[in-house]
């Protein structure tokens, strides 16, 4: 891309916002989710407030049709958009090993799933029928602690489709896993109906 059309960072939707509605059976689960994307936001939102900042969206809906699940936060970042679906888990080590992945010596499933990779080929797709097939896309899986004290830690952690950061990592250079730059405007316009309201 030549990097014509490019438009100041600004920040759409709002994090945590599908998890608003959650009925009462999945509240507390709802709640805790909710807490992780706006810790992800916090750290997020001030790239795009910088000179010639990123552009954040919060709260897309995958651009696969029947896909129920979102995706938390989106960075573009000149011609790359990161893919970032935030957690909050217990502290301790996770590791995959055999495509099992494992919190201590407990098997921990709920890492294994494979929504970041599908959502990656997704959002491929919608900016390829957007005529923006140059396009770098890649996702990022942010986890935050439980525990005010003891972290997340990855040691080998392999989720499908995306690299890991723990959140206390995260936040020490979100451009390192997110990039730096303004957002090509051509991938914002595409991505803002994608924008759940």
């Amino acid at each position: 891309m030549n990097g014509s059309g490019t438009i100041p960072g600004v920040v759409y939707g709002r994090a945590g916002g599908s998890l608003a509605g959650a009925g009462w059976a999945q509240k507390d689960a709802a709640r805790i989710g909710a807490s992780g994307e706006r810790l992800t936001a916090e750290v997020l939102d001030p790239l795009a407030k910088r000179p010639g900042g990123v552009t954040v969206l919060h709260d897309l809906d995958i651009p696969i049709p029947g896909f129920k699940a979102n995706i938390d936060h989106v960075v573009v970042a000149g011609s790359t958009v990161t893919i970032i679906d935030s957690k909050v888990w217990r502290p301790g080590v996770y590791r995959t090993r055999d495509g099992v992945t494992k919190r201590g010596f407990r098997v921990a499933e709920f890492a294994d799933k494979k929504t970041l990779q599908a959502a990656c080929d997704g959002f491929r797709r919608h900016l390829v029928r957007h005529e923006l097939a140059d396009v770098t896309v890649r996702a990022v899986l942010v986890a935050w602690s439980t525990h005010p004290v003891w972290p997340v830690l990855f040691a080998g952690y392999e989720p499908a489709g995306a690299v890991a950061a723990a959140g206390w990592r995260f936040r020490l250079s979100p451009a390192r896993w997110v990039g730096s730059g303004t957002a090509d405007s051509r991938i914002v316009t595409a991505l803002l109906p994608l924008v759940r309201k």
